[in-house]
């Protein structure tokens, strides 16, 4: 077996790197019985030398594999000190990358930890979204300029194209990169019949990381670099649960129903997803042939439980459906009394 590991590398030091490869490969390795494995952080990279139909490696590889980012569930195996709420915490700013965990320190605090291994400018965490976004885009104003927009809550091509004085004709070419680089994703809403031309899309940073240090770290460099952490950790402590933990929640909750549709539904979902329409929203609905639920998820510490499902009973009365309808609220209080 050999393994080369950041293979965008070799590639920018010998541009003809991968036609030799592949010279070598058609003419003495295809007929060994070595396993050769290409990685590489830099996907844009690996689409060019690699996967393209232009790529000199074209059609030469055996299976390929896209890396996703964990499941929340993982974080304990990676901090296993972590308490319940700490873990969505952590979810909600680190994200679920093996390597950003690893920089997560148990003898410190939460807030500490954000301190230390992000904010601070000597840390790893510190500069990770230029470095990781550099190596991927040219034109990198433009792009972390959306970004930033994005992780302020303009999830519309409109309001990102509003926030930034341009047309949204002009954004187009960005977004498609973005979303071909798996940046971003552009969700939409679970009931719509055609997703593929519907224009009510929203767009989302796809990594929880890269979203927190967005709205965080990039768009306070100037506090950061001068050692003005503590104005930064203000902003945290003011809105850091409404802006980031609130929506991590709804992510959290649709991952835990596909992993154990049966703690929370009578039925196994066939679609599961965020609902809205141009005046209202429903965190989360999930139905099958037969069944539907509206879900509610709620972080604050003191809600009205009859108050909020009165309001979801409302709401779902623009789904028309002869589904059998189940309304839930799911709170911090539930999340929280599930501390193993």
């Amino acid at each position: 077996m050999l393994v080369i590991d950041e293979y965008q590398y070799l590639t920018t030091k010998d541009r003809a790197f991968s036609s030799k490869l592949q010279m070598l490969w058609d003419t003495k390795l295809q007929e060994t019985n070595i396993h050769l494995i290409l990685c590489g952080s830099v996907l844009s990279m690996i689409q060019t030398e690699v996967l393209n139909y232009t790529s000199p490696l074209y059609g030469r590889r055996t299976s390929q594999f896209h890396i996703k980012p964990l499941k929340f569930h993982n974080i304990k195996e990676f901090i296993p000190a972590l308490n319940r709420l700490d873990q969505i915490l952590v979810y909600s700013s680190f994200g679920t990358i093996p390597k950003y965990l690893n920089e997560y320190d148990s003898n410190l605090t939460f807030i500490q930890n954000i301190e230390q291994r992000i904010l601070n400018k000597n840390s790893y965490l510190y500069n990770e979204g230029n470095f990781l976004l550099k190596d991927e885009i040219s034109d990198s104003a433009s792009y972390f300029s959306i970004l930033e927009s994005i992780s302020k809550g303009n999830r519309k091509i409109g309001h990102i194209a509003s926030s930034l004085g341009v047309n949204s004709s002009y954004l187009s070419k960005y977004m498609l990169k973005l979303l071909e680089l798996d940046i971003v994703s552009k969700e939409i809403s679970i009931t719509e019949s055609n997703p593929l031309k519907s224009k009510m899309g929203l767009y989302k940073i796809k990594d929880k990381f890269l979203n927190f240090w967005f709205y965080y770290v990039y768009k306070n460099y100037n506090y950061l670099e001068i050692e003005q952490t503590k104005a930064v950790l203000d902003e945290i402590n003011l809105n850091f649960n409404d802006r980031f933990v609130s929506f991590a929640f709804e992510d959290f909750v649709i991952e835990d129903i596909i992993q154990e549709p049966y703690k929370y539904l009578d039925f196994i979902p066939a679609k599961i997803g965020r609902w809205w329409n141009n005046k209202e929203e429903i965190d989360i609905v999930a139905f099958d042939e037969k069944n539907i639920a509206f879900i509610e998820c709620k972080w604050q510490n003191q809600i009205e439980i009859d108050t909020i499902k009165h309001k979801l009973i409302q709401k779902s009365q623009n789904l028309v459906s002869d589904k059998k309808a189940t309304y839930l609220i799911v709170t911090k209080d539930d999340y929280l009394k599930e501390e193993r």
